[in-house]
This record gives C-alpha cells, sequence and structure tokens, in this order.
C-alpha cells in the first residue's frame, strides 16, 4: 500500500533558470504544484528530496511557505553526477520511516527514477518541460505525468485502489480545481 511519497525539488516543484540558479527569489513554483503537495499530504507523508544546497533550501521554505508547509521532511544531498542518488532516496526513505515498497518517487531524472526503481519504490515521471524524458522510461513501466495536477490525480486513484482513502471522484476534482 501507498504510504508516502518523496519528490524532487527542481523541475517537479519549483523551476529555476540557470541565470537565477543560485538565488532562491529567481524560482517560480510550477503550476498545480502548491495544490498537488496539499492534496498528497492530506493524505500520505510528503518528503522533499534534493540536490539544492542546503542553505539555498532554508532560503526557498522562508520565501514560499505554502508550498512547504504540508511537506513533512526535507533531504538535502551532494548530488552525483547532477542527479539524483540513491543514498538520498535511502535516506528520504528513512526520514519517512517507510519500506521502498510503500512510496512513490515523483521525479524528473531518468537517474533518479531508475534508482527509486532499483531500490523497490514506485516511480512516477513529472518531466520538467524544459527537459523532456527519454521515450525508455514509458518502456520500462514508468508512469509519466504530464503535470502536478495529473499526477496528483493519478496518485489519489492509486491511493483509492489501495484503500488508503475511500475517496470517490468527484471529491478528487474538487481537491484539485482545474
Amino acid at each position: 500500500m501507498i504510504a508516502a511519497v518523496v519528490m524532487d525539488l527542481d523541475g517537479t516543484l519549483i523551476e529555476s533558470d540557470e541565470l537565477g540558479a543560485d538565488d532562491p527569489r529567481q524560482v517560480r513554483v510550477v503550476d498545480g504544484a502548491e495544490a498537488m503537495v496539499r492534496a498528497l499530504a492530506g493524505y500520505v507523508p510528503v518528503a522533499v528530496a534534493t540536490t539544492a544546497p542546503a542553505r539555498y533550501v532554508a532560503a526557498l521554505t522562508d520565501l514560499l511557505p505554502e508550498l512547504f508547509e504540508q511537506v513533512s521532511s526535507i533531504v538535502v544531498g551532494d548530488p552525483v553526477e547532477g542527479s539524483m542518488s540513491a543514498e538520498l532516496l535511502e535516506i528520504s526513505l528513512e526520514s519517512l520511516g517507510m519500506a521502498p515498497g510503500n512510496v512513490v518517487a515523483l521525479l524528473n531524472s531518468v537517474d533518479g527514477l531508475m534508482e527509486a526503481r532499483a531500490l523497490g519504490m514506485r516511480a512516477m515521471a513529472l518531466p520538467d518541460p524544459r527537459r523532456p524524458l527519454p521515450w525508455q522510461l514509458a518502456a520500462a513501466g514508468i508512469p509519466i505525468s504530464p503535470t502536478p495536477h495529473h499526477a496528483a490525480v493519478s496518485l489519489l486513484r492509486a491511493f483509492r485502489t489501495e484503500g488508503v482513502i475511500p475517496l470517490r471522484w468527484k471529491l478528487i476534482r474538487q481537491l484539485l480545481p482545474v
């Protein structure tokens, strides 16, 4: 049963261009990200795992409290070749106190998604529109959600199917206004 969600920060929840990557004031919240976090966190813990520097993430939590107020933990780690590492995902699992099979990794990098799968986590891709994911993800059976809204609806459906929430479709539509 799905008991938690771990998601990436840049490209999944926020967009930072290359010029403003070091300045948290230059980021923009991905459309629908706040609603997605709020809807999912209403049923399961949501963690953020990122390779961004800790002081950058701390500044973001101050600048964007509405995005992070529903997040149960934030795990920060050094990038391994610029992508999500298995160690960072393992620490996220520890912070949640969950077994890998009970956690969905909602990420935007092929390496991160494959690491999550290798750990036994469920994986769902939420691609950064600036960096499309290769078709191999779909061939590997990893579902791809084009938007945070789509990801949230897909996960809420999975929660309902697995008995995490007794939710009807009408209520899902109310939770995530289009």
